[in-house]
């Protein structure tokens, strides 16, 4: 057999057969710094219900806990950091893919008017933070802009403990779904446990749940958006 070589994210079977990953949505996971994540929860604690509410924005039910959106300032404060991560995001596209690859150059493309396009500029546009309780759930949903992320401030370990009598054991995870069409092979679901202080960045269009968990313990996390411009 001829010794096919690809550089598209794979990996082998015993028999030496290879399985190719070349259309998935890619997942950026890494580790922010545990003053960042102490930081994002001490900004959030100060935010107020009467004047930072963003429960109603969510796609999901925070009946118990609370969401708020961070003020402008403090989103112009913390773009840099967020942004150096976006950076090592791409550059491990290019990595993988080679810089001749599109992927990167496609999420760039802004509309400029109805015959041209433009590369832009990658911005933060939305920053908010759930402290999420015992049943608040995220049902399967998209963002808004080009790029999203999610940061794990604070979860305890015992909201994994308690699983529901039910098929789905993924209570406190995060669960990332991606299927372009009905085809059972063309879709699945990647379901992690999150950590403190650990971020993904992925396209905003991936569709992902958040299911409830169920003991008495909150578990903060700090989501935003990227746009184009």
């Amino acid at each position: 057999m001829s010794n096919f070589i690809t550089n598209v994210p794979k990996f082998e079977t015993e028999e030496g057969d290879k399985i190719l990953y070349p259309f998935s949505p890619p997942i950026f996971q890494t580790e922010v710094d545990d003053k960042f994540t102490k930081e994002l929860i001490e900004e959030g604690r100060k935010l107020t219900k009467e004047e930072d509410d963003f429960n109603s924005q969510l796609a999901g039910n925070l009946k118990y806990g609370r969401s708020y959106h961070y003020k402008e300032d403090y989103l112009l404060k913390v773009e840099p950091y967020l942004k150096t991560y976006v950076e090592r995001f791409f550059n491990g596209i290019y990595s993988q893919y080679g810089k001749d690859n599109k992927m990167v150059e496609r999420l760039l493309k802004v509309q400029h008017d109805r015959r041209q396009h433009r590369q832009g500029n990658v911005r933060l546009d939305t920053l908010w933070i759930n402290f999420s309780q015992k049943h608040d759930f995220n049902p399967p949903h998209t963002h808004s802009g080009a790029l999203s992320f999610v940061i794990y401030c604070k979860v305890p370990k015992k909201i994994f403990e308690n699983q529901p009598e039910s098929n789905n054991q993924h209570a406190g995870e995060i669960v990332f779904h991606h299927n372009t069409n009905i085809s059972t092979l063309d879709g699945f679901d990647y379901p992690v446990r999150p950590f403190e202080n650990l971020i993904f960045i992925f396209p905003s269009k991936l569709k992902h749940y958040v299911p409830a968990y169920w003991v008495d313990e909150e578990r903060i996390s700090v989501s935003g958006n990227f746009r184009v411009v």
